[in-house]
């Protein structure tokens, strides 16, 4: 099993030891500021006292203490004191927040690299599986002696196995246009035909799925972009069907909305998500779980592409939980 990533012990160390450091650092010359400045007083104090009793004899304490240039040496002993306080309150507020600044970008910055791995974990399974069995598949037509149906069968397969790369890579490109300021391209689309072809397309990888879907016949044509809009469907129907146990519906519904041209939703009775993880689905190459223990397949870009595409349209994509289980993804366009 490979190893997770965490930060090197060594480095853990020297941080803390320097931070260590500058608090007891900044702890003992604050308190070397208050004694000279305690020191710095009763010195002044002892001046003013010697010269005081050379004008005349004896000293009454308590008169010297009433006097302005004493009160004049209080008052500047209580600002140095102020001023100890103030730029300690100010040092420490400093720290405390660069540590935290520090401490939120070291672990973003270890989620990231832990989502990247996990990225690279799941593409190379997605891209090995089919590349393997289309490589079996042509080494099968070409040395052995198949009947036509033995080859439709054979060939069936691989164009499944290769529908399955080209919707890996077109997510890929799709993800990458994303992140360089992508435009959609609005036309009128039908959402039924799409639907449609999405269901067509999701049967081929799961093919004893059940796709209820709901649209009314009448339902007008939306202005958006065709290929955002089916890698939306696309990969809300296919995650549906990840997640959902084998026989469970997955039910798709679209209608015209009061504000929004229209209304999509998925619903699924899988696993669910967790209320804490329900906004984290939709970074890029996030995934539930650990890539290593986890069973269904994935990149992490889909929820991540379908929320940007959304975005580009103005549009607004909800998450909620099912009844009696499972997730609903709402999309407003």
């Amino acid at each position: 099993m490979k190893r997770a990533i965490t930060p090197r012990p060594s480095l853990q160390w020297i941080t803390t030891a320097v931070l260590t450091y500058m608090v007891f650092a900044f702890a003992w010359w604050a308190v070397q500021l208050w004694r000279e400045n305690d020191r710095v007083l009763a010195l002044s104090a002892q001046m003013l006292e010697t010269r005081h009793s050379r004008q005349r004899e004896g000293v009454n304490v308590t008169a010297l203490r009433e006097t302005a240039e004493y009160q004049a040496m209080l008052a500047r002993h209580r600002k140095h004191q102020r001023m100890i306080l103030s730029e300690g309150l100010f040092f420490t507020l400093c720290l405390g927040f660069g540590l935290w600044v520090i401490n939120r970008a070291a672990r973003r910055e270890l989620s990231l690299a832990r989502q990247r791995r996990n990225f690279m974990l799941s593409i190379t399974h997605e891209l090995k599986s089919p590349l393997a069995a289309m490589r079996l598949v042509l080494e099968t037509l070409t040395r052995r002696e198949l009947s036509r149906e033995q080859v439709e069968k054979i060939c069936t397969n691989g164009m499944r196995d290769a529908a399955r790369l080209q919707t890996l890579v077109d997510d890929l490109l799709l993800a990458a246009r994303l992140e360089d300021d992508w435009h959609p391209q609005r036309e009128a689309v039908d959402v039924r035909a799409i639907v449609q072809d999405c269901i067509a397309n999701a049967q081929v990888r799961f093919p004893h799925a059940r796709i209820e879907v709901s649209i009314p016949a009448d339902l007008p044509p939306v202005y958006a972009d065709r290929v955002g809009l089916t890698s939306v469907v696309q990969n809300l129907l296919d995650n549906a069907l990840k997640y959902s146990p084998p026989g469970t519906p997955v039910h798709i519904c679209a209608e015209p909305c009061p504000d929004r041209q229209v209304c999509l939703s998925v619903a699924d009775q899988g696993i669910g998500i967790p209320d804490e993880e329900k906004t984290a689905i939709f970074e890029k190459f996030y995934r539930i779980g650990n890539e290593e223990t986890r069973q269904t397949t994935g990149t992490g870009l889909g929820l991540y592409i379908v929320s940007q595409v959304v975005r580009h349209h103005s549009g607004s994509i909800s998450v909620r939980d099912n009844v009696p289980r499972g997730t609903v993804f709402t999309v407003e366009l």
